[in-house]
């Protein structure tokens, strides 16, 4: 097949998702081609049957700041155009879904539209009044619509009173380059007697950081540790503030944006994912993959995948208390923290594995593929 994938170029978690389908479905000889403003995360390094198209900024007096939505259209239009695309598979609804379904308005020809739901696609900006009518708009002309969790699925219907099939592709992750670690010494990151506590997000407010240093705080007042904070974001001022003022300058270290966490990850502990709200938590799916058990929050679809008491333990939401809890229990019960970390290695294998989810892609590829219903261009 030849395929065309939209999707964010960051390090966020539909990105990521998106260049994995990628990068898998090259490896089994599909075509694939990445629409994006920017290089997309995770295929910085040349691959075969891998191409990026990178939407370019437009610079005009007329406009405030450069229309990529139109540019990213154009250049789809382009690519269906040059590469005889089978078909497109759009990660988020707006702006990738809308857009993909105008350029192939404007290309005047039928071609299958996936859309792949993540989370704040829907539940923040597609919610929004802004937003609200292009996102339902984008759902009800998408050929099919999956979702990355059943809390994903049912929130869908509920904001946009949608009605159409909607599967669940649980997000999935590459479990040879995420695995317990083989060889990185943990005395790059902390000491012997220092247990290594990681969090990664990208340091928005729904992430919670906050919390994290709070728990680290009170873990700190029982034993020694050591805190990893991978990424950057908004939040990020408030969480070095509030650092500094619990003197916890030097048991915490900021590493910033790192391309591959996971030897870094496979080191820690514990992992903190605090989250208010997460469609289905990639990050922590990761650390289990790595074998690290993770100390989460009740909500969205983490449950999905953090099974409580299994490979990690969920709290309900800003319960610091109880996170702290579960960290110092983990740390110190060393029999404990090695049955968890086998039992979330284990889980990761048989339940997110990408051979699998990646085989389920291919299989609905096929599916609208067959359909090959009439053009509509008046949609």
């Amino acid at each position: 097949m030849n395929i065309g994938i939209l999707c964010h170029a960051t390090c966020g978690g539909s990105g990521v998702v998106a260049a994995e389908i990628g990068k898998n479905l090259a490896t089994k000889g599909h075509q694939v081609h990445f629409i994006s403003i920017g290089h997309p995360f995770r295929l910085r390094n040349y691959q075969k049957n891998i191409f990026i198209h990178e939407v370019g900024a437009f610079h005009h007096p007329l406009f405030e700041v450069p229309p990529y939505f139109i540019s990213q259209v154009n250049k789809t239009v382009e690519v269906l155009r040059s590469c005889q695309l089978d078909l497109l598979h759009a990660h988020y609804a707006v702006p990738h879904s809308l857009g993909a379904h105008l350029a192939r308005q404007i290309l005047g020809q039928y071609i299958p539209l996936i859309t792949t739901l993540h989370g704040t696609d829907t539940s923040l900006v597609g919610a929004h009044e802004e937003f609200y009518e292009t996102t339902r708009y984008s759902l009800e002309v998408s050929d099919l619509v999956t979702v990355v969790s059943n809390f994903l699925s049912e929130q869908t219907r509920k904001t946009f009173n949608y009605t159409k099939e909607l599967p669940v592709f649980y997000n999935f992750v590459d479990t040879e380059a995420f695995r317990p670690s083989r060889g990185m010494e943990r005395k790059l990151l902390a000491n012997e007697d220092e247990g290594i506590i990681i969090h990664i997000s990208n340091f928005r407010p729904l992430k919670r950081v906050l919390d994290v240093i709070h728990v680290f705080n009170q873990v700190r007042q029982k034993r020694r540790a050591r805190l990893v904070l991978i990424g950057d974001g908004p939040d990020m001022p408030a969480v070095q503030k509030l650092t500094q003022n619990l003197g916890l300058v030097r048991e915490v270290t900021f590493l910033g944006q790192v391309d591959h966490v996971a030897p870094i990850l496979a080191l820690a502990d514990v992992m903190l994912f605090p989250s208010s709200c997460e469609s289905f938590g990639l990050a922590a799916l990761e650390a289990l993959a790595c074998g690290v058990p993770v100390v989460a929050s009740r909500s969205g679809g983490i449950p999905e995948v953090v099974e409580h008491g299994q490979v990690g333990f969920l709290t309900e939401v800003g319960n610091v208390a109880e996170m702290t809890k579960y960290t110092l229990l983990l740390l110190e019960n060393k029999d404990l923290k090695e049955k968890m970390s086998l039992n979330a290695r284990n889980h990761a294998v048989l339940k997110f594995n990408a051979a699998y989810w990646v085989e389920k892609y291919e299989g609905i590829y096929q599916f609208v593929l067959q359909q090959k219903p009439a053009f509509r261009g008046g949609l």
